[in-house]
């Protein structure tokens, strides 16, 4: 009796199946290889990350500090009218004592020269900072946006060797279907520690104010026109025409965990509605200082930015901010609620004055 053999055409796609096969075999260690250099490189920057916004927060409180300081001085110069010339000449009773208030007035106007370079000394201190803080987190965000790549195309070598071993349908190509589910396991696995390491960034890990209740949790408040931090105190003012004042349009659409986004900041901190001197969701006291901000409790695991640095950026400005309230704040359709050091670092007088403005952020 004639031995069976196979037919021309399956033996060639029971090879061009293998062949697929260990091409996607090499093709997916050298993904996994790339793609855990990508995450420790992603791990690696986050440590930067920390120690960069420690570095802008510090050098951001000088420069604030330098600035009440300087503001000082130029409003006690503009109250007193300053020392003239005319006044040292007339005020004179003898030539020495001519002398000596002209050394006086020389004395003065060097001490506010000293001042006014010192302050930028410490504006170009914090803007040097801010420039290496959005290098490094920029850097980030390119290897978390490879490494996700890296995830799709272990996909689709998957996808390309499924199809070449669809083609050949004897039973030499079912045993090479042990190869291809070993390949989709990998796949899986890498995809699996993809969105961990995106959720990494959008959820960072608990910390102790995530154990720390507030009234503003139990009793959200936030009708659209108040901010609902500060345990439903907070008092985001939706008053003025003030840039993005319309009240919606929030980013719920988008991941408030994801890179830059976009949307509606309101400000609370005075004391005629009573939110100053508030305590926050994390126990902070809201101070006419506060570098703190609210988030919507509609945001997915709001609680967890608790505690985490926020870049914010508005009329060309930034400040970075901690995240150390959360409420209603309009059903989400606000982003953040600043308290008073936030708005008047952009140069509002008062909440009010802030009113409802359209900024941009990111979570770092």
């Amino acid at each position: 009796m004639p031995v069976a053999t196979a037919h021309p055409a399956f033996a060639d796609e029971v090879s061009d199946a293998k062949a697929a096969l260990d091409q996607a075999e090499a093709r997916m260690a050298q993904i996994a290889e790339e793609h855990a250099q990508l995450e420790a490189q992603v791990e690696e920057l986050q440590g930067q990350i920390d120690d960069a916004t420690q570095g802008v927060m510090d050098a951001q409180t000088a420069m604030q500090e330098g600035r009440a300081h300087l503001g000082e001085v130029m409003s006690y110069e503009y109250k007193t009218g300053g020392i003239g010339l005319l006044e040292v000449i007339f005020g004179s009773q003898s030539l020495d004592d001519l002398i000596d208030n002209l050394q006086y007035a020389e004395s003065v106007q060097a001490a506010q020269a000293k001042i006014i370079e010192e302050q930028k000394v410490l504006e170009e201190q914090f803007t040097t900072a801010l420039d290496d803080l959005n290098t490094k987190k920029d850097a980030q965000m390119k290897a978390l946006d490879e490494a996700d790549q890296k995830s799709k195309e272990a996909a689709q070598v998957v996808e390309g060797a499924q199809a070449q071993l669809e083609k050949a349908e004897d039973e030499a190509a079912r045993r090479e279907a042990e190869r291809l589910a070993e390949l989709q396991r990998q796949a899986e696995e890498l995809k699996a520690q993809q969105e961990a390491a995106a959720a990494a960034q959008e959820t960072p890990a608990s910390t102790e104010s995530d154990n720390q209740g507030s009234a503003s949790e139990e009793q959200p408040a936030g009708d659209g026109s108040n901010g609902g931090s500060t345990g439903g105190t907070s008092g985001g003012s939706s008053s003025g025409g003030n840039e993005g004042s319309s009240g919606s349009g929030g980013d719920q659409a988008t991941d408030p965990g994801s890179g830059w986004q976009t949307g509606i900041a309101s400000a609370y901190g005075s004391k005629s509605d009573g939110t100053l001197g508030g305590t926050t969701a994390t126990g902070a006291i809201v101070t006419e200082s506060s570098m703190g901000v609210a988030i919507p409790m509609s945001w997915p695991n709001y609680r967890s930015y608790l505690g985490r640095s926020v870049e914010i950026s508005y009329g060309g400005m930034t400040v970075i901010a901690v995240v150390n309230d959360c409420g209603g704040m309009g059903g989400g359709s606000r982003s953040l609620d600043l308290q008073p050091g936030v708005w008047k670092a952009f140069g509002a007088s008062s909440c009010y004055d802030w009113g409802l403005r359209t900024v941009s952020y990111r979570f770092l």
